[in-house]
């Protein structure tokens, strides 16, 4: 058992209450707070608040440092929309409710920023107008969204569907970054392979193969050339490996690097079904939500093509919004993509047609939460025997120039 301490709202008279609860987990304590009619707006394991104590006698430079190096990540965002959308319901103001999450906020940064957030509204801005000076972390679909709750009196519910949204979308990076993980693995382990060999094995083998006046083949020289410029030279080998790091990350950042990388992508087999189905969920996620704050339907899909970052995926679907604005039916635009599974534009379709489109669009995204999981499962499966046979390659290679001028002097004594 863990001690957490909580502000919470009395659900019946409204009152704000604060305390402490015994709770095997953070979930646990919650729905023992519930119990007690009691909506947690912020909870805590004791030893966090005990250290947060601790953290003001920081010196200043520490504080500032702190808050330079913190950064406002999804995490943060899901956490502030979950929490100000429980104290909306509970019928806490705006900036009542903001000025409790920067009491209790861990990250400098995102505590700053809630208190700016609070002394905007107080002077007369609105919360949607707001959140739109901070475009870094409140892109502009977040706050188009809070803008059409707010116009629709619906600011709640909104609120609810958006950190459902973020939720599921931070759920599918979590996916992706797990499945790169083997990959990357597997290419540090190459590299720290290549190290090896090139500071530490060839070198001996040359030494050896040089007194015993060997002919060393072409695939042997040229390793061992590798190997004599990586160690007289690192320097050089360092700066120019940086370089080009830096190289590639600035050519992928500009329209043309993009548009390349982008390109490759859509026509790799296996990558190709993945790319497609993540920029569908985003899509059809943001749809949905937009949708169902109110929004016009071109609204709606201007909005969700602009959480689409694959530039090919997106100019697509920037076609679909210009035929729906021209008056054809979403799912006749979709189909025309051909990027859309059959299902999902059966869905669609039926909603249009039915007037239950936001309803389909919630069964659309349970589809595509499937077929993402299959994607990524199909992916992993075909990684792992490339990569083995990359690696493979590489070593193989290297034994082959190490042991094949031995293969030569067994040859020449015979």
């Amino acid at each position: 058992m863990a001690t957490f301490q909580y502000q919470a709202v009395k659900m019946s008279t409204k009152a704000k209450v604060q305390g402490t609860i015994n709770a095997e987990s953070e979930r646990h304590a919650r729905e023992l707070l519930r119990e007690q009619e009691l909506y947690p707006t912020t909870l805590k394991p004791l030893k966090k608040v005990e250290r947060k104590k601790k953290e003001n006698t920081q010196s200043g430079f520490e504080l500032w440092m702190k808050e330079k190096t913190s950064k406002v990540g999804m995490a943060e965002k899901i956490s502030f929309t979950q929490n100000l959308e429980m104290m909306v319901r509970a019928g806490i103001p705006i900036t009542e409710a903001l000025l409790y999450m920067e009491s209790y906020m861990d990250n400098p940064k995102f505590k700053r920023l809630l208190n700016t957030l609070r002394l905007d509204i107080l002077s007369g801005f609105s919360f949607s107008r707001a959140l739109e000076k901070h475009s870094t972390i409140f892109n502009d679909v977040y706050v188009s969204i809070i803008q059409a709750g707010e116009s629709s009196g619906e600011l709640e519910s909104v609120l609810k569907r958006l950190s459902e949204m973020l939720g599921a979308q931070a759920e599918l990076q979590k996916k992706v970054i797990a499945a790169l993980v083997y990959p990357v693995m597997v290419v540090a382990i190459v590299f720290l392979v290549m190290a090896v060999m090139f500071l530490f094995v060839i070198p001996v083998f040359d030494d050896m193969y040089q007194k015993m006046g060997v002919k060393l083949p072409l695939i042997t020289e040229i390793m061992v050339w590798i190997s004599n410029f990586i160690r007289h030279f690192w320097y050089i080998t360092i700066a120019v490996l940086v370089g080009i790091f830096f190289a590639i990350k600035k050519f992928v950042t500009t329209d043309l690097g993009r548009y390349v990388v982008d390109s490759t992508t859509i026509k790799l087999p296996i990558v190709s079904p993945l790319v497609t189905a993540i920029a569908l969920s985003h899509f059809v996620s943001t749809l949905h939500v937009s949708f169902s704050a109110g929004l016009p339907i071109t609204d709606c899909i201007i909005m969700a093509c602009k959480t689409i970052t694959h530039t090919i995926i997106r100019a697509a679907f920037d076609e679909v919004n210009l035929k729906v604005q021209a008056g054809q039916r979403l799912a006749q635009s979709l189909t025309e993509t051909d990027m859309i599974p059959a299902m999902v534009i059966i869905m669609i379709s039926t909603g249009e047609k039915a007037g239950s489109l936001e309803e389909m669009l919630v069964h659309s995204l349970a589809y595509l939460e499937v077929e993402v999981n299959q994607r990524v499962e199909v992916l992993m499966s075909m990684m792992e025997p490339v990569l083995l046979i990359v690696l493979g390659g590489i070593t193989g290679a290297m034994a082959l120039s190490i042991y094949l001028p031995l293969f030569g002097m067994y040859d020449h004594v015979h």
